[in-house]
C-alpha cells in the first residue's frame, strides 16, 4: 500500500468535494490502485463555516503557509484551492515547492501570470507542480495534451473555456432576456459572483486557461501578453435573435494557433454554425476542438466548473503523481520553451456578421455596399428586416473572407453615415 499524506488550502465548493471524496472513495481506490491518501491538514478563511463534511476529523491551521509542517511532519502533496492571482497563493505554492513538496492546484490566474517562475521551481527541486482542474474543470484537457496526443503537431486549440458565459448566453437566448437580467440571475444562483463576473464576462478567465493550453500545444513560455481579449458584455439580445436567423450561435470562443512562428491567441465573441457541435455546448459546459497533423477533429465535451468534477481533475494529478513522480508539469524542461512574439490578429482573415441600424430611407442599402466594394469586401448575405417597435431598421451582412483591418477600416467610414443610428455590432464567424 502506499501512502500520501496532503494537505488542502480552500475549502470552497472544489476544496469540500475534494474531501467528500476521498472520504466517500478510500476503501475503493485502496482495492483498485494500492493508495492509500491520509489528509494531514486543512486550512480556509473561516473555521466556523458550515461545511458538507465534518470539520474536527481533521487538523486545522489558521495560516495556510502551516500545511507546509504540521507536527514536524510535511505533506507529499500540496493541493492549492484559494485561488488568488498571486498573494497567499503564489506565496504557498512557491514555499512548497521550494520545500520539495509536489502542488496540485486549480489556479489559471496565478499560472498565467506567474507560472514561468513557479515551474521553473518545481523543476529544480525535482518535483510536480499539476494543474489539470485549471482549465475546463472535469474535461482532462490537460493531460490528453501532455500524453496522448503529445507527439502530434497541434495546428489549432478553439472552444469554449468558461462556463458563466455560456450560460449566460444560452439562458438570454431561451429567456428572451437581456445581458444584465442574465448576469444578475447568474450571480444569484452562485455561477458568478461580483468579483469573478468581471473575469468570466470580461473573457480573462478563459484568457488565463488558454495561455496554459497554449504553452503545452506549441512549447511556448507562459506569457499571458500574448492574449487579444473581447468580452461578452456588448453582445445583444438582438443580435443573438437575428444570427439564429442566418444559422448561427453566438459563444465566447477561445482560440490559440501559431502563423509565422508566432502565437496568436484569441478570446472573443463569435458566430459558431448551429450544425457545429460547439454551438450545441450549451449551459455551463466546456467544450474544446483539436486539429493536429494526425487528428482532423478531436472533440472535447463535459462539465467545466463545479465541485465535483474539478474535484475529478484534482485528484487525477494526485494519482498521477503518485505513480511518476518525474512527471514533467508543463510537458516540457522549461529551458524548452520558445519565447513567442504576439502575431498582428489586423492580418487575420474571417468572416465577419454586420449588424447596421439604420435610419428608413431610400438609397440607405447601396451607399452601405458602395463603402463595401471601396474596400473590397465580398457579401455573402444580407437582410433587412422591417422593425415596426422602432424608428429605424437593422440591416444584416455576413462577409466573405477579409483581413480585420480592413473591414474595420470599412465599417468606419459606414459609422459615420448621417442614416446610421447606433454603433455597428461587428462578430467575426468561426
Amino acid at each position: 500500500m502506499k501512502n500520501l499524506n496532503i494537505s488542502i488550502a480552500g475549502l470552497g465548493n472544489v476544496g469540500s468535494a475534494v474531501v467528500n471524496v476521498i472520504e466517500d472513495n478510500s476503501s475503493y481506490w485502496e482495492k483498485k490502485t494500492n493508495l492509500s491518501l491520509n489528509i494531514i491538514g486543512l486550512s480556509a478563511k473561516n473555521i466556523n463555516q458550515e461545511r458538507s463534511f465534518d470539520i474536527k476529523k481533521y487538523k486545522w491551521v489558521e495560516t495556510p503557509i502551516d500545511l507546509l509542517n504540521i507536527n514536524d511532519l510535511k505533506p507529499d502533496i500540496l493541493i492549492e484551492l484559494i485561488g488568488y492571482e498571486k498573494d497567499i497563493s503564489y506565496d504557498l505554492v512557491k514555499s512548497a515547492l521550494n520545500n520539495k513538496i509536489h502542488v496540485v492546484t486549480g489556479n489559471k490566474a496565478m499560472l498565467a501570470l506567474h507560472g514561468q517562475e513557479l515551474f521553473k521551481i518545481a523543476e529544480k527541486n525535482k518535483v510536480s507542480l499539476l494543474f489539470e482542474a485549471a482549465v475546463a474543470g472535469g474535461i482532462p484537457i490537460i493531460k490528453t495534451l501532455k500524453n496522448n496526443i503529445f507527439l502530434n503537431k497541434i495546428k489549432k486549440i478553439s472552444g469554449i473555456l468558461n462556463g458563466t458565459t455560456n450560460y449566460i448566453l444560452t439562458t438570454m437566448e431561451l429567456q428572451n432576456k437581456s445581458f444584465n437580467d442574465v448576469l444578475e440571475d447568474a450571480k444569484q444562483k452562485g455561477f458568478t459572483s461580483d468579483h469573478e463576473s468581471k473575469l468570466d464576462i470580461g473573457g480573462y478567465d478563459a484568457a488565463h486557461k488558454l495561455t496554459l493550453l497554449s504553452s503545452i500545444a506549441y512549447g511556448g513560455e507562459i506569457d499571458f501578453n500574448l492574449n487579444e481579449i473581447e468580452g461578452i458584455q456588448n453582445i445583444t439580445i438582438e443580435d443573438i435573435n437575428f444570427v439564429k436567423q442566418l444559422g448561427f450561435r453566438i459563444k465566447l470562443i477561445s482560440e490559440t494557433r501559431v502563423i509565422d512562428n508566432k502565437i496568436y491567441s484569441s478570446t472573443k465573441p463569435k458566430l459558431i454554425s448551429l450544425d457545429k457541435p460547439l454551438a450545441n455546448a450549451n449551459n455551463a459546459l466546456n467544450a474544446i476542438n483539436i486539429v493536429t497533423d494526425q487528428l482532423q477533429n478531436l472533440y472535447l465535451e463535459g462539465e467545466g466548473a463545479g465541485g465535483l468534477p474539478t474535484a475529478s481533475s484534482i485528484l487525477s494529478d494526485v494519482f498521477e503523481i503518485a505513480n511518476n513522480v518525474d512527471v514533467r508539469s508543463i510537458g516540457y524542461n522549461t529551458d524548452q520553451l520558445t519565447r513567442y512574439e504576439k502575431f498582428d490578429s489586423s492580418n487575420i482573415e474571417s468572416k465577419f456578421y454586420l449588424r447596421i441600424r439604420v435610419i428608413d430611407q431610400s438609397g440607405v442599402l447601396s451607399k452601405i455596399t458602395s463603402y463595401l466594394n471601396e474596400y473590397n469586401i465580398s457579401v455573402e448575405k444580407i437582410l433587412q428586416i422591417p422593425d415596426s417597435k422602432e424608428n429605424n431598421i437593422p440591416i444584416l451582412i455576413t462577409t466573405h473572407k477579409i483581413k480585420t483591418s480592413e473591414l474595420l477600416n470599412s465599417v468606419k467610414k459606414i459609422g459615420e453615415l448621417e442614416f446610421v443610428d447606433q454603433n455597428i455590432s461587428i462578430i467575426p464567424i468561426e
